[in-house]
């Protein structure tokens, strides 16, 4: 380090390697080592405090290396997503990061970029104090920009990068897909517009002498009262999640225009003036912000995690709605959700028998898989119309409930009822499964009975039928890897069913069909409208049924022709596939494999749900970046609930015993009591704008 400063003084040197050099010397070797970074940067101000030739000629140094050179799209760019789209974006983010681009010689994002080459940089750089970099301003004699002369050349280029960034949040919410959610923004003045007119007569009056520099200036003021205008709206499209759906495109253009304004407000808060403001605060921050930005730069995980995280909260928000009606409270909705279940025990025991008669075709691998979709898909949409129920659907729709209670303030109330919630998705899916296998089994046993009746001729052969007994084994076959590719699909279909009620939402498809002139021709106006109606509520669950369908049918294709040992378990169909084997192998059936065959139904069963489950609310809980820090709380409550009332597990009670009983209000009330009070306050802005 005294190595660069006594060459950077004899020299005279201005090459921007000597500043890359000295930002290496104070690197960590670790890039955790924070204490390391804080002796090295300590060790600069001591050498700094000790020569004054150092600190003569480190800032004239600084003021040709770094003030000199063109800094705009360092201050307008860097941390900014583009304009190009997402898939666009994330093709230039793989090929800068194998190809790095090209930047002119004289932009300071060239040194930048020299300088924070290692992508921890950020988290040793924001390590040090803000009074370290105070005392290596004050050794340099630097000024404050909020204290700069009119003809300060970086003063100059913030004051640029202000108005550029101004241009852009226009240019933002000028958009097709703003307007088209937001409407009201043609009606009357637009912020988006109002914020670029204060702000350009804002910065026009800057240089004026006697100009007022600090934050009571009333232009400066009405800068801020704009850009928190185009923010509310932002938050309106995302608090009526509901109400717009989203798609990557809007959601990249929110998070531009967030990003816009944060930047936007920080270069503001750099030039102005006061009280109380510590000295040189907003210039660090800024400073912590682009090194963060130039890690992170070619990052597709952050990439990736800002654009589909509101996408993936409105995906699982809709899959979540449908959840809510597969929660069971009181005893009645208890066996009303066995009855619904056992409906969709029958149609399975149906199709178990479609699906083994569909095998005895020896239809080519693109057939049978064909065959095998159509069967599970129309039988699973059939499941749906009927109002009848697959156990195995609810976890994927359930995690989100208890997901969106994790957002309630931490109380002892909130963590009961969370717990309390659990217990109501644990009693459910276990009638649900009950329903499911206790019927399909018989079902399908007393339908291979009466094929043979009619017939003479058992549904399953012989060898298919041992074959269907190995199947079920829990340790001598893959079933319950079957049974968890099976759960990983469950969980798709949850996804998929979220995506389409959003896209049914984004795209305003129930209006367009209500519009749609042949429809309108051979429709009456009330069935027209019924239709719109029924897809409006159930185009997700139309769709989750039939790609569960097509997954299932076609993974044990796919394993065959990939020589891979891939296919799918579920429960309910393993159920039924041991019925038709039961009957068909009768008396040779010994003991052993009737009792393996039931230990690996339920294994099957618990694969299915703990993995549909655990993907749903690790998605869900990501997705809304949800943080709960009481999971020991949750888990001792859970286990005073099973050792106090462990039959309430599995069946309803009769009457509520604990914490629903007392004032206490659910977490999912919170939730919503939470949501309709920033309803309330948003229209309570709305109607003072």
């Amino acid at each position: 380090m005294k190595e660069i400063l006594d060459f950077i003084y004899t020299e005279k040197s201005r090459n921007p390697q000597h500043l890359v050099d000295l930002i290496a010397e104070i690197r960590p070797q670790k890039s955790k080592n924070y204490e390391e970074a804080h002796d090295n940067f300590r060790f600069l101000l001591r050498l700094l405090r000790e020569n004054i030739n150092y600190r003569l000629s480190l800032r004239a140094y600084l003021d040709a290396v770094i003030a000199q050179k063109k800094q705009i799209r360092l201050f307008t760019e860097l941390g900014i997503s583009s304009s190009d789209g997402f898939f666009s974006e994330t093709i230039n983010k793989i090929s800068h990061d194998i190809l790095p681009p090209v930047m002119e010689g004289r932009d300071l994002m060239v040194v930048v970029d020299l300088a924070f080459t290692k992508r921890t940089d950020h988290l040793w750089f924001q390590s040090i104090p803000y009074e370290d970099w105070a005392a290596f301003f004050k050794l340099l004699e630097l000024r404050p920009l909020s204290e700069a002369k009119e003809d300060n050349p970086v003063l100059s280029q913030v004051l640029n990068s202000i108005l550029v960034i101004s241009q852009r949040i226009t240019a933002i919410g000028l958009e097709r897909a703003f307007l088209e959610k937001l409407p009201e923004l043609e009606d009357f003045e637009s912020p988006f517009l109002a914020q670029n007119k204060e702000v350009r007569t804002y910065l026009e009056k800057f240089n004026e002498e006697n100009f007022d520099r600090s934050s009571d200036n009333p232009d400066y003021k009405h800068i801020l009262v704009m850009l928190q205008q185009c923010l509310t709206y932002t938050n309106e499209i995302r608090r009526n999640k509901h109400k717009f759906g989203a798609s990557l495109k809007l959601t990249n253009l929110m998070i531009r225009l967030n990003q816009n304004i944060a930047r936007i407000q920080l270069l503001l808060r750099i030039i102005i003036q006061q009280q109380g403001k510590i000295p040189f605060e907003d210039e660090v921050n800024l400073l912590r912000e682009l090194v963060k930005a130039e890690n992170k730069k070619h990052s597709l995980r952050e990439f990736f995690g800002e654009n589909i995280s509101l996408l993936a909260f409105q995906v699982t928000e809709n899959a979540g709605n449908t959840g809510e009606h597969y929660i069971t409270t009181t005893r009645k909705e208890y066996w009303r959700m066995l009855l619904s279940a056992a409906g969709g025990g029958v149609i399975v025991g149906f199709l178990t028998l479609f699906k083994t008669g569909l095998y005895y075709l020896k239809a080519s691998p693109f057939g049978q898989a064909f065959l095998y979709s159509m069967n599970y898909s129309f039988g699973f949409i059939f499941i749906h119309l009927s109002h009848s129920t697959l156990a195995t659907k609810q976890p994927a729709m359930t995690a989100t409930n208890i997901a969106r209670s994790l957002d309630v303030e931490e109380s002892a109330d909130s963590i009961q009822n969370l717990a309390n919630l659990i217990v109501k998705v644990i009693r459910t899916q276990f009638i649900a499964f009950t329903g499911n296998v206790l019927v399909a089994f018989p079902v399908a046993l007393l339908l291979t009975a009466c094929y043979y009746y009619l017939t003479g001729n058992y549904v399953a052969g012989e060898e298919k039928a041992w074959h269907m007994i190995h199947e079920l084994h829990p340790w001598h076959s893959p079933a319950l890897f079957h049974a968890a590719i099976a759960g990983v699909y469950l969980f798709l279909a949850g996804l998929i069913s979220g995506y389409y009620d959003n896209k049914s939402t984004f795209n305003r498809i129930p209006l367009r069909l209500k519009k749609h002139p042949f429809l309108r021709k051979i429709l009456p106006p009330r069935r027209l409208i019924r239709l719109a109606d029924y897809i409006d509520h159930n185009l997700g669950s139309l769709a989750g049924n039939f790609f569960f369908g097509i997954f299932l049918g076609v993974t044990g294709t796919i394993g065959y022709l990939l020589g891979l040992p891939l296919d799918i378990r579920h429960i309910t169909f393993s159920s039924g596939n041991f019925g038709i084997a039961l009957y068909t192998l009768g008396p040779e059936l010994t003991s052993y494999d009737i009792l393996t065959s039931c230990l690996g139904i339920a294994g099957i069963g618990f694969m299915n749900f703990i993995v549909s489950f655990g993907l749903a609310l690790f998605v869900a809980i990501k997705s809304r970046r949800t943080k709960f820090r009481f999971t020991r709380k949750l888990f001792g409550n859970l286990a005073r609930l099973f050792f106090s009332h462990p039959a309430d597990f599995f069946f309803a009670p009769k009457t509520v015993k604990y914490a629903e009983g007392s004032k206490a209000t659910s977490a999912e009330d919170l939730y919503l009591k939470k949501q309709e009070e920033e309803d309330q306050k948003e229209a309570e802005e709305t109607k003072v704008r």
